[in-house]
């Protein structure tokens, strides 16, 4: 049996508490972001001046500022030269994250300073399929009419498929009245109409079929 000396064990013990440390905070800036952020944003606005050479010496105070609504530091920093479209390690952009958080007035600030709403995430997801996941109705209907109203994710489902799967029927009309597809099927070939079936959500079929949703 393999026996560990005093200092290879007390080393194992530093590495293991150091990561545990590093996953707490990160942790953190995700359900926590507003105490990382400073209280106004006076201080961003400075150091942007000073270091618009490098605007991803921000990235973290970006991506806290959707997560926690902080429009006062997404406007700062767009100001100093900060790329609004910028992706983070999850695939995420500021305005996807706004969206899930249902931060209304940071997404509009957000969309002010021109961010792209149809950037998807790793899955293919965009904020408008995020704020209907997230049953965020008031964010969803801003983010109508700015991209291809059947633009679909990695598994063929657009954003009429979200309202129907996750309940937000009556939002159902806005799409239908944009030309959303009622009957488009998924990378499968099922239609959201043939999936509600499945799962056996009668009235979700029947408001699709209200829609002229046909069984893909």
């Amino acid at each position: 049996m393999l026996k560990l000396s005093r200092r290879m064990r007390w080393a194992i013990v530093c590495v293991l508490t150091v990561l545990i440390i590093q996953g707490l905070l990160s942790l953190s800036h995700l359900l926590l972001p507003n105490l990382w952020l400073p209280a106004s944003a006076g201080s961003i606005q400075f150091r942007g001046q000073v270091e618009w050479v490098d605007p991803h010496l921000y990235d973290q105070e970006w991506f806290d500022a959707a997560r926690a609504g902080r429009q006062d530091i997404t406007i700062a920093l767009v100001g100093a030269g900060y790329p609004v479209d910028t992706v983070n390690k999850s695939g995420y952009t500021a305005l996807v994250l706004a969206t899930y958080h249902g931060h209304l007035a940071e997404v509009v600030a957000l969309l002010a300073s021109h961010a792209d709403p149809c950037i998807p995430d790793t899955n293919g997801n965009t904020a408008l399929m995020g704020a209907l996941f997230k049953g965020e109705m008031a964010v969803a209907m801003k983010l109508l009419d700015m991209c291809p109203i059947d633009q679909s994710n990695n598994s063929g489902q657009t954003a009429l498929s979200f309202a129907a799967l996750f309940g937000r029927l009556d939002f159902l009309p806005e799409l239908i009245q944009r030309g959303a597809n009622p009957s488009h099927t998924d990378a499968q070939g099922k239609s959201a109409l043939s999936i509600v079936l499945e799962q056996g959500n009668e009235q979700a079929a029947a408001a699709l079929r209200h829609m002229g949703a046909k069984r893909g």
